[in-house]
């Protein structure tokens, strides 16, 4: 699925195609579906989303856009599962700038993120 985003996100915006190194790529993948002992590490969807988000950025396994696939699939994986984000705008930008340039941790991008998820009535994310 994340290459497939991938090649979606350049056709879109365009850039170099290509991975850098696939083992960054299965590296990051594998991040966000860990578990241990059969469960999830990750307290919910949020944190699973941010986990792809902020690997997929971060490894730059990819030629060219590597935080528009990382934000595409975070965004697919939410959807998938049912929520929602806020529409494209100065958040994820900023979001996404910040995780490139190693201003976030994984816990602080979850909580960015958890932010820009919009909550069905009487949920938490």
């Amino acid at each position: 699925m994340v290459k497939t985003l991938h090649d979606a996100a350049l056709a879109r915006h365009g850039g170099l195609q290509g991975i850098r190194e696939e083992a960054l790529l299965q590296s990051a993948v594998a991040a966000a579906q860990a578990t241990f002992g059969g469960q999830s590490p990750f307290a919910d969807l949020v944190e699973v989303a941010a986990a792809y988000l902020y690997y997929l950025a971060r490894n730059h396994a990819f030629l060219d856009g590597n935080k528009r696939t990382a934000m595409l699939t975070a965004i697919v994986f939410l959807r998938i599962n049912g929520l929602q984000t806020a529409a494209d705008g100065p958040e994820w930008e900023a979001l996404m700038v910040d995780v490139g340039a190693s201003l976030l941790d994984r816990d602080r991008t979850t909580e960015r993120l958890r932010a820009l998820v919009i909550l069905p009535t009487n949920e938490t994310p």
